[in-house]
């Protein structure tokens, strides 16, 4: 079955229909969703809606858009929800320079910090990289004693050669929908050469759904257009990147597999 390991549940996207949906999700052959948290409100209700439900997990972490929520406190409630569970990740946390105003300098203390408190609780790390590759492959390089316990580079977009250095680092890489984009160039490279061991699948729901519903509200179940998509590129079966990728997840995030 498909594992979405990025989604956005508790986005008020999904406010008229979310129990629906995550009650649909086996029908659509997804076995578990990873809900990841951007601020302070997330992490409470990423985890509120785990906790609720079976085959949903939480990914707690601060987003670099959000880095004044990174307060003692936060990381407070961030280490003792750590050992929640249905916590499983320290997430989304890296760095974004996509939008001006944010400081560089702040985005990297709170991504080193957090790189720090994931190694602290013994989690994983779900990684934000847009327009900062190069910032960021320096501050993994540099701290590649708090990779201990793995990662993942989320939405994975980047060169082949910089998937070869993420993989030196025993990092694994999520493809989602950015993949089927018409104009997706350095996506569809790196999935050929990339080894399948390397891959989980995504979302980022409700944002980025995949061709053809570019434009429309991203939901887990299209990981399933994401796999196929991968099974193309790859030229191997549809069933065999499911079973693949769900494998990957649950080796990634071991605490899902409980």
């Amino acid at each position: 079955m498909l594992i979405d390991t990025h989604a956005h549940l508790t986005d008020n996207q999904y406010d008229n229909d979310r129990e629906a949906l995550i009650a649909s999700l086996h029908l659509d052959n997804v076995d578990k969703v990873f809900t990841v948290a951007y601020d302070r409100n997330t992490i409470e209700s990423s985890v509120k809606l785990a906790e609720e439900h079976d085959n949903i997990y939480a990914i707690i972490g601060i987003h670099p858009s959000d880095v004044a929520d990174y307060t003692e406190e936060t990381i407070a409630r961030i280490k003792e929800l750590s050992s929640h569970p249905k916590v499983i990740a320290i997430g989304e946390i890296g760095l974004d320079y996509h939008y001006q105003g944010i400081d560089k300098e702040d985005q990297k203390r709170v991504f080193i910090s957090q790189l720090q408190l994931a190694h602290e609780v013994g989690l994983p790390v779900c990684i934000h990289n847009r327009d900062s590759i190069g910032d960021c492959l320096e501050i993994l390089k540099n701290n590649k004693d708090l990779l201990s316990n793995g990662g993942v580079v989320h939405c994975f977009s980047e060169s082949v050669e910089i998937y070869r250095e993420i993989k030196k680092l025993g990092l694994k890489i999520a493809f989602g929908g950015t993949l089927t984009f018409k104009n997706s160039v350095t996506a569809p490279e790196v999935c050929k050469i990339a080894d399948m061991e390397d891959i989980v699948l995504e979302t980022d729901c409700p944002y980025l759904a995949p061709h053809p519903y570019r434009g429309t509200r991203n939901e887990p179940k299209l990981t399933s257009v994401v796999a196929t998509k991968i099974g193309e590129i790859k030229g191997i079966s549809y069933d065999k990147v499911v079973e693949i990728t769900h494998n990957n997840a649950l080796k990634l995030f071991p605490k899902a597999d409980r």
